[in-house]
């Protein structure tokens, strides 16, 4: 009986990958866990496993009201990213417009700027969006625009100028020549922006805390914080909170990560 061959190769992958998915092991056992349980016993399974801790979560959390919001502004968010970076990468790519490299050039310095948190605070202050969607929608919105564009433009660039040409012959004006010619040729760009998009909106934390700041209109990231007080913490019901918050997005991650990887590679030669 040959033993197989331990290919070397795959230790770092499965050491990064016992990294990355430990945290989320404690936070599923925990979620199960009493709270005397959690402290004696904070890696190991649960000594009893009890699921009361979820409906204390949805219920203490507000959770139908939070996701509610976080749908509303994912959605919202992801709508308007995908058109306004994709007319715009559309227009830098296709369209004669003029000064486009130096647009370009500016768009690729912003990506390596940091972005202001207390001016955009104050902004939403003069503006009056604190409390409201558009106070964190307008800046998830711009904060990625750059990269968005960037990426979407470095596709589009490999769709021959004569599928839009021979559109605006047959009548179609640029708007349309976008939505029937370059959108349906750009899925697999368009597919990573919605997701990234996705991704980042719904986990955003710091914004959603700062400006979001009674409960009818905080996200889940947000609202996880109404489990932790100054003098007290209940694990159990944040790492049942946790749970709630993320499920989302592991099964967009499960349903999408084939589409995600193609994109990746059919756009592998365009980017």
């Amino acid at each position: 009986m040959s033993i197989p061959k331990i290919n070397w190769r795959h230790i770092p992958l499965i050491l990064v990958s016992i990294y990355s998915l430990f945290p989320m092991y404690l936070l599923f056992i925990n979620s199960f866990k009493t709270k005397s349980d959690i402290i004696t016993n904070p890696m190991g399974l649960p000594s009893v496993w009890t699921f009361e801790n979820y409906s204390n979560a949805w219920i203490q959390g507000n959770y139908s009201v939070a996701y509610i919001n976080t749908i509303i502004i994912t959605g919202t968010t992801v709508i308007l990213v995908a058109i306004l970076s994709g007319l715009a990468a559309y227009g830098l790519a296709h369209l004669k417009t003029p000064g486009s490299n130096w647009l370009m050039g500016y768009l690729f310095i912003s990506m390596s700027l940091p972005v202001g948190f207390i001016p955009l605070f104050f902004m939403a202050v003069k503006f009056g969006l604190i409390n409201t969607y558009m106070g964190v929608i307008i800046p998830y919105v711009g904060g990625g625009f750059a990269f968005n564009v960037f990426l979407l433009r470095a596709y589009m660039l490999g769709i021959p100028k004569e599928l839009v040409e021979s559109a605006k012959v047959d009548g179609c004006n640029s708007l349309q020549a976008f939505f029937k010619i370059i959108v349906p040729l750009s899925k697999p760009a368009f597919i990573i922006v919605i997701i990234f998009s996705t991704l980042g909106t719904w986990n955003e934390f710091f914004l959603a805390n700062a400006l979001l700041q009674i409960e009818e209109v905080r996200t889940v990231s947000a609202q996880y914080l109404s489990f932790g007080s100054k003098y007290s913490t209940n694990w159990a019901l944040m790492a049942a909170g946790g749970v709630i918050s993320v499920v989302p997005m592991i099964i967009l991650f499960l349903f999408m990560t084939r589409k995600f990887v193609a994109g990746l590679q059919e756009g592998g030669v365009k980017f």
